[in-house]
Order: structure tokens, then sequence, then C-alpha cells
């Protein structure tokens, strides 16, 4: 196992192949569910990878997202973007019952034929164009972004500018990315002032919020919604394209699509998940003592693959029923946009395997490489032919 000079694990390491194992991963859940590491900043912390363990804290009021000394506070990465979910569990109630009604199943049915459509447009152009196509610039990047977009009420002229944008918020000391998109979305927050319109921006600043507030809220639901699915649907349609049976499968039970967005949510990454947390209190939990002010990650990829919590965790079955997956999060911190994403991976399997059922990659499975210097497991480029 490779350790830093203080035998404390280096995140650094730990980071698993696309679609890939990452054996000391494994070896180290599988001896305890809770380590101590060094993080990307040479700081420790608590890497937590055990499924019960990650539901536990996550449930646990004395963990939360803020700590009582930023300017001390121990860091996961060299990023501002984790500056900008430092909020409680009360202010965090209230973000969500700010967003929540854009979410709802009324507002998930009003978006659906949009989204239909516009995976039906970009298929369309996809197959029209030349092989092998790169899925990611022309399908699942311009997907999460226009539908988002739509949903916040960002321009479509700037759709590109905000995807480049958010792209580099995702970066390992990614420098004044999140500020310029706040900036940015501020601006649009103060149009909207002057001149509502039927968009999220405009219904945050009618409920009193700040240019400002409303600029951090929107970048962060943009963060977590765009980029992560733009990746999720290139980990899919990797799967898809490279296992027959799976295919097969699903093209010839349709039903099966439901179960099979949840399984490649599952196990679309072997760790690389985690989320900052600090203990506002003492914590014991699986034998080892957090003390107020640690740093605590939660691994949710890596805990999609708890064999305590999953049966043949290694394997993909899109039958796999129950499967309580924390590809979401959990509790008060679940996604808010899990169904949004969950519509457009259903939307974007059954059109593009309906429409090319002979979909496969254009380059080997083992020779495709995670994004250097990234917060998240990402995959830059997929090139498919059919």
């Amino acid at each position: 196992m490779t350790m830093a000079e203080d035998n404390i694990p280096s995140m650094a390491s730990l980071t698993a192949p696309l679609l890939g194992i990452n054996e000391e991963l494994r070896a180290m859940q599988a001896e305890r569910p809770i380590w101590k590491v060094r993080t990307f900043t040479g700081d420790e912390a608590w890497l937590v990878m055990g499924a019960p363990e990650v539901k536990r804290l996550l449930v646990d009021r004395r963990l939360g997202r803020s700590h009582p000394d930023p300017s001390s506070a121990p860091k996961y990465a060299p990023s501002p973007v984790f500056e900008q979910i430092m909020t409680e569990f009360e202010r965090h109630a209230e973000l969500r019952a700010l967003l929540t009604p854009y979410f709802s199943r009324a507002s998930m049915r009003a978006i659906q034929p949009k989204v239909e459509a516009t995976v039906a447009e970009l298929v369309d152009k996809m197959l029209a164009g030349e092989r092998p196509a790169e899925l990611q610039k022309v399908l699942a990047r311009p997907l999460a972004m226009r539908v988002l977009c739509e949903l916040v009420g960002i321009p479509v002229a700037d759709e590109e500018l905000v995807g480049d944008l958010l792209h580099r918020m995702a970066g390992l000391g990614a420098g004044d990315g999140d500020a310029t998109l706040d900036t940015y979305l501020a601006g649009i927050a103060a149009q909207r002032r002057v001149e509502p319109r039927d968009d999220m921006i405009s219904g945050l600043v009618a409920a009193g919020q700040t240019d400002e507030r409303v600029a951090t809220m929107v970048a962060m639901l943009l963060f977590a919604g765009g980029e992560s699915v733009a990746t999720h649907i290139g980990f899919g349609v990797a799967r898809l394209a490279t296992d027959d049976a799976l295919r097969e499968a699903l093209l010839q039970d349709r039903t099966l699509v439901e179960p099979a967005v949840e399984e490649m949510l599952r196990t679309a990454s072997h760790g690389g998940g985690a989320q900052p947390h600090y203990a506002n209190a003492d914590i014991e939990i699986a034998g080892v003592t957090i003390r107020a002010g640690d740093l605590v990650l939660p691994d949710f990829a890596l805990a999609n693959f708890d064999a305590r919590a999953f049966e043949a965790p290694e394997a993909v079955d899109i039958t796999r029923s129950p499967n309580q997956h924390l590809a979401f999060a959990h509790g008060i911190w679940h996604c808010l946009g899990a169904p949004l994403a969950r519509m457009e991976l259903r939307t974007v399997y059954t059109t593009l395997f309906g429409r090319a059922p002979s979909i496969r990659l254009a380059v080997p499975l083992d020779e495709l490489n995670r994004e250097a210097d990234r917060l998240f497991a990402t995959m830059p480029e997929l090139k498919i032919t059919w």
C-alpha cells in the first residue's frame, strides 16, 4: 500500500481509473470503513468508505459543511469551489426550500418534452456527422448545459461560456474560475431584478435573495448538474457500448432502463466522490474518534462498492433491486437535481441505443483516461462509432 512519509495514505495516490478499480482503495475499504488520509493540500482528514458510516454521518447534526475558524480549517483540495458549500443545516434547509419547487414532479413533467426534444436533436446531429463521434462534445455536455441553462435562466448564447467556466471550476487549483462565474451570474440576477422572467434566477431574486447569493446558489447547482451529468452520460454509454449482454438486455426490455440508470450511477466510479464536511463536535464511529474541527470526507462513489451494502458490488447488474446507492448523497444533503439527472440519463440511453444499437467505442476501454487535475472523476472525451 502506498503511504505518505508519515504513513498516512495520500489521496493523490487514491484515484481510480475510469470505470476501473484502484486495488489500494478496495484493500483499505475491506480492512476498515474509515481511514485517516492526507488530502491534496497536505492536510489530514477522515476518508469514509463504508456505506453505513456515510449514511450515519450525513444525518448526524454534529457533522456540517462549515468550520468554526475557516482561516485555519484543513482543506480537501486547492480549489475555491468548496468555499461556496460551507453551509450548515439551517441555512442548507432554507436553500433547499427555495430550490425544491424547481425540481418537483410537476416541474419535471413540464421540462421532460424539452429534454426529449434536445436529446433527439443532438443524437440526430451526431448520427448524421462524422465517425467516430466525440460523445462528450456533441451530446453529453451540450445536453447537460442546455437543459440546466434553460431551467435557471441563462441565455442560450452564453451556454458555451458558462460551460467553460464550470469546467475551470472543477480543476484542482481552479484559480478565479468560480469568481468569474459568480460575477457573470450576479449580473444576470441584476438584470432579472429589473426584467423578471419565468426562470429560477428570477424566482430567487423575487424571494429576496441578493444578487451575490443568487449567483452562489446557481453556480453550485450548475456545477453539480452540468459537469456531473455529462460525465455520468459518458460513463453509462461506455459501459453499455462495451458489454454486449448489458446492451442487449436493455434493448430487449425497455422496462430495464430505470434500474439500468441506477446501476450506471452506482458503478460510475470506484472512489473519488468525496465531499468535504467538518465535525462541529467529537463523533465516535467505527472505532475512531473524529474530533471537533476535523475534516471528514464521505466518499459516496466508494461507498457504493461496500460489500456490506451491495451483494457482489463489482458486478454491473441492471436488474439490481433494491439499489440504494449514494451517487446523490443522502439525507438533507441529497442532491436536489437527482430527478432531472435521472430523466436525462434515461432519455439518452433510450434514444441513443434505440437509434444506433450497434454503438461501440472507437478507443479501447482500458485506454480511456480520467482528466488530470480534476476535483472529481471526469471523462474528458469518449469517441464512439456505430
